[in-house]
This record gives structure tokens, sequence and C-alpha cells, in this order.
């Protein structure tokens, strides 16, 4: 056994020898090449990391508190929507470069929550508004006319207006909340 008060040491060489060893991954290790003291202290240290490993070690009570609390408050919230990144499915709007998200659609009401995606150079047709649509450019740009909105922008579109054609230049990422029957070609 090695005394941790009187360490004893070997050449580099030894020692990773000692290691290969201590974790049977040198069996073929010349006779006296690993010292056979520090081959065995190293598989018993060896030993204690694997049962530290494999050893269930409870969770602090405080841990379990605080996971019961965010479940507790999650149900209290109740979210009508609860949309991640990776959640639902790009779909076609039907126009080429153009695809819809969506993330919520309020029955009571009509309106319907989601992402639009244009590719660059993609062009949605001109349509009409049954209700009020709400624009969020959150990437990128969407034009119509000489009207150039970019990320950040927003803009509400009024019920029973007509929009014109929209494209974009560069691609996008929009957010729109809008109404019913909405990009009917006008």
């Amino acid at each position: 056994m090695i005394n941790p008060r009187n360490p004893v040491t070997w050449p580099v060489e030894q020692e990773e020898a000692a290691a290969l060893a201590a974790l049977d991954l040198a069996p073929d290790l010349p006779q006296g090449h690993a010292p056979r003291e520090l081959v065995t202290a190293l598989r018993e240290t060896a030993a204690l990391f694997v049962e530290s490993a494999i050893a269930p070690v409870p969770p602090p009570v405080s841990l379990k508190d605080r996971l019961m609390s965010r479940v507790a408050d999650y149900q209290t919230l109740k979210p009508i929507a609860d949309v991640r990144p990776h959640d639902g499915a790009w779909l076609s709007a039907g126009v080429p470069g153009v695809d819809i998200k969506t993330l919520f659609r309020d029955k009571a009401n009509g309106r319907t929550t989601m992402l639009v995606r244009m590719q660059p150079g993609a062009r949605l047709p001109s349509h009409h508004h049954h209700d009020d649509e709400q624009c969020l450019v959150v990437r990128g740009d969407v034009r119509w006319r000489d009207i150039v909105y970019e990320e950040g922008d927003f803009v509400v579109m009024g019920r029973d207006s007509d929009h014109p054609e929209i494209h974009s230049v560069n691609g996008n990422l929009l957010l729109l909340i809008a109404g019913r029957n909405e990009y009917i070609h006008a």
C-alpha cells in the first residue's frame, strides 16, 4: 500500500505504464515496467471513482422543493399556448418561397398568431384584410411599393384594407396576428 505521508516518486514512464495497467489497457507491458504497488493503488482509486458514480445520491430537499414549485407555478398559469422553437411545422403558404407556422388560433375572435418566413425575392400577392393585421418584422425586410420595413419595425393594417403585393429582398421572418381569410387574392 502506498503511504500518502511518505510518497514515492516514480519515473513518468513507470507512472504512465502503471495507469494503463490499472485500467487493463496495457496487457503486454514487460514485467517490472509498471510498479506493482502503484498499479494496485491506482486500481483501488479507480474503483472508488466507479463506486461514487454508481452510488445514487439523493437530491437535496431544496432542489425537490424548487422543482415542485416550478411545476405548481406552471399549473397555476395554465398558458393557453406554449410553443417552443421546434414545436409545430412550417407549411407552405401556397406561394413559392413563403412558409407559415401557426403559433396560436383564437377560435373566439378568429385571429391567428403566426410566423411568416419569406425567402429572398419571394412575393406575396395582394390581399384583402377582413380584420386588423399586426405585423412585427423579426428579421430581414418586407416591402411594398416604396415602403420598406426592417427588423424591429411594427405595422398594423386596418380592417377592410387592401394590401398590395409584398416582397422581400433579403428574406425575412415576420410575426403576424391576423384575422380570418388572410392572403385571399384581392
